[in-house]
């Protein structure tokens, strides 16, 4: 499973450990709003092993009183420029013994 399905494992963990909670206890307080949850559950949707669904997600956000919007990560701040593009790409090395083509261009092959 790709990580980045679960984007809100991450804050999860952080929201259950700034109030001193276990897993158990957070388990705990999802079972009794009514979200089936175990401590397996929860520690893969923390680890970003599993994802949680959008209902999850919900408790989650009543437990922690937070918005729903606040699981998830913020946006990425770019420097405005294209990303990626001022790495250079090799995808061959090349080779100092090679000898130029002798035969022509595919090119020039195609059109007679």
């Amino acid at each position: 499973m790709h990580r980045d399905v679960n984007v809100v494992g991450s804050n999860v963990a952080k929201f259950r450990y700034q109030r001193g909670w276990t897993q158990d206890e957070l388990v705990a307080k999802l079972q009794v709003l009514g979200c089936y949850m175990t401590v397996n559950i929860l520690a893969n949707i923390e680890t970003r092993r599993s994802p949680a669904t959008d209902r999850q997600i919900v408790y989650f956000a009543e437990i922690f009183g937070v918005k729903e919007g606040d699981l998830f990560p913020g946006r990425r701040q770019l420097r405005g420029g294209p990303v990626g593009l001022e790495i250079e790409i090799v995808t061959r090395r090349p080779c100092p013994n090679r000898r130029p083509r002798s035969r022509p261009a595919l090119a020039e092959f195609a059109r007679k």
